[in-house]
């Protein structure tokens, strides 16, 4: 009887010892009892003053679209006999008043457009003048920062003007067993101001977020579970040994059972 209480107070410590651990380092776990209102269907990052855009015109005409790409023509082919050169293209500088001077058409204004509106405006301007060209727009400098318990803090640049608050975390490698999942904070400087946000990466509110969506240079930082990282390690650590030590303990407790019957 004194063996069989002892087993059942061990599985009880390790079970909710277990219990509790888990509550700390999964996400979403409210996500089959919450209903998710969002639409979101396509990112809103909006061009703003310091950004740099890569601007191309294609099309079948080479001589028609030369004049809108802006390039410098950085290595010369000519001694391999080709008599021609490679081009290397230029990225627009959008300036504190959010304007690009854009070759032909002159000053835009391009502050607070999305990629999407620049390339819409500049197939209004240029259908007439060229037929059938297809034109690329994105942000040079879209970059994200992750600092904190991460496995791989740093910037990242994005290459595709889309990138969403969890597939940051992804890039850094995810969330150590240290951080601190219910005070994950976004950094963001917008209309001139820096505001932070949040999140309890616990539960679903961020699926249902505008903030879901990073803009360019946006900062994530995660904090960990106590103010010294090296205080959480410690009590990881000491957790990991007593989670040991008990299914040890667990295991002989019962052998000994099957032993003694």
């Amino acid at each position: 009887m004194k063996c069989s209480a002892l087993f059942a107070m061990l599985f009880t410590m390790v079970f909710f010892t277990s219990c509790n651990s888990l509550r700390e380092v999964v996400y979403f776990q409210d996500l089959d009892e919450v209903q998710l209102h969002s639409k979101l269907t396509e990112t809103d990052v909006k061009i703003r003053p310091g950004d740099q855009l890569t601007i191309m015109v294609f099309g079948a005409d080479k001589y028609l679209i030369m004049p809108y790409n802006q390039t410098l023509n950085s290595v010369s082919d000519t001694s391999l006999g080709s008599g021609g050169t490679r081009e290397t293209q230029l990225p627009y500088d959008v300036d504190e008043n959010g304007n690009i001077i854009f070759p032909v058409l002159g000053k835009i204004h391009v502050a607070g457009l999305t990629t999407n509106d620049l390339r819409r405006y500049l197939h209004q301007r240029l259908d007439e003048t060229i037929k059938g060209m297809t034109i690329f727009v994105a942000i040079e400098n879209f970059r994200i920062n992750v600092l904190g318990e991460v496995e791989h803090p740093g910037t990242f640049e994005i290459k595709n003007n889309s990138c969403t608050f969890l597939e940051a975390l992804a890039l850094a490698g995810d969330m150590k067993l240290t951080a601190n999942r219910r005070t994950v904070k976004l950094i963001r400087m917008e209309n001139g101001r820096m505001q932070h946000f949040t999140f309890d990466l616990t539960k679903s509110d961020i699926l249902d977020s505008r903030e879901l969506f990073l803009q360019q240079n946006d900062v994530i930082y995660v904090p960990p579970i106590n103010n010294r990282v090296e205080h959480a390690r410690s009590n990881e650590t000491a957790h990991n040994w007593l989670f040991s030590g008990l299914n040890t303990i667990l295991t002989l407790g019962t052998l000994i059972i099957a032993l003694t019957r």
